[in-house]
């Protein structure tokens, strides 16, 4: 199995620090969703066009992959739709540069009418696969918030899945609150567009460590490699936004026990 974890969990470092944490850990990947207290991609100054050539070095330096740029990029307000186009033509473009594989984006919301409100969040994941299409950058829909179920995303997918740079990022927490214990339906359903895999465990009360949960974390990577699936499972370990929750060490040493 290929292993990464998300800076989520440790957006007060540095990114040599996140990059030493990888190698401590023997991770060959990194997602990066935060740095130096800073999540806004365009605001982190490592990202920024005259620093990305020395991101792409200090990347190579400590022999971690760039794998997912994470952005907020989120296309379910129209108010917002704009400006959601241009930071994702920014993270393609810095993902072209430092070698990202690829983008994650979100659905999020159903706002007003559904059927409209898809059609909108198929139009800004299109618009950015469409930019990013000769530049070797994936853009990848996280099951999120309410785009998380089999219908709402196949209608995303339908119109979505004509690029060949398109696909999913697969929240196996966000995902069993709606399938439940039917998760595998997800999987037959969508296997083919699972580019990247969320890693995270929950019980009624909240997250929790990996492991310590009621997630089948073990059974859910074992299902989907025996279908196929090539791609990374990443660590999100989600301190950003639950500060309560330990160190993302912690949650790293529990993510590699389910899988050694």
């Amino acid at each position: 199995m290929k292993y990464c974890f998300s800076t989520l969990g440790c957006t007060e470092y540095s990114l040599d620090e996140a990059l030493a944490l990888a190698q401590r850990f023997e991770i060959s990947a990194l997602e990066l969703r935060g740095l130096c207290g800073e999540v806004n991609i365009r605001k982190m100054a490592e990202l920024l066009p005259e620093n990305r050539a020395i991101t792409k070095q200090k990347f190579h330096k400590y022999g971690v992959v760039p794998l997912i740029l994470g952005t907020s990029c989120s296309f379910h307000d129209e108010s917002k739709f704009d400006n959601f186009i241009e930071e994702g033509i920014f993270a393609i473009d810095t993902a072209r540069e430092i070698g990202f594989r690829g983008i994650r984006a979100f659905g999020n919301n159903i706002k007003g009418g559904e059927d409209e409100c898809l059609e909108r969040i198929a139009r800004g994941i299109s618009t950015l696969c469409e930019y990013a299409s000769d530049k070797g950058v994936e853009v990848l829909l996280e099951t999120h918030g309410d785009v998380n179920t089999g219908s709402r995303l196949g209608k995303v997918a339908e119109i979505c899945g004509k690029y060949a740079n398109f696909g999913l990022v697969w929240d196996v927490c966000h995902t069993r609150n709606t399938y439940g214990e039917n998760w595998r339906d997800f999987c037959d359903d969508f296997r083919t567009l699972i580019r990247h895999v969320h890693l995270k465990d929950v019980t009624p009360e909240g997250l929790v460590l990996p492991g310590k949960g009621t997630l089948p974390l073990r059974e859910m990577a074992e299902y989907l490699t025996e279908h196929g699936y090539d791609g990374a499972f990443s660590l999100e370990w989600e301190r950003k936004w639950h500060p309560e929750l330990p160190p993302i060490e912690d949650a790293l040493a529990a993510m590699l026990e389910i899988y050694k």
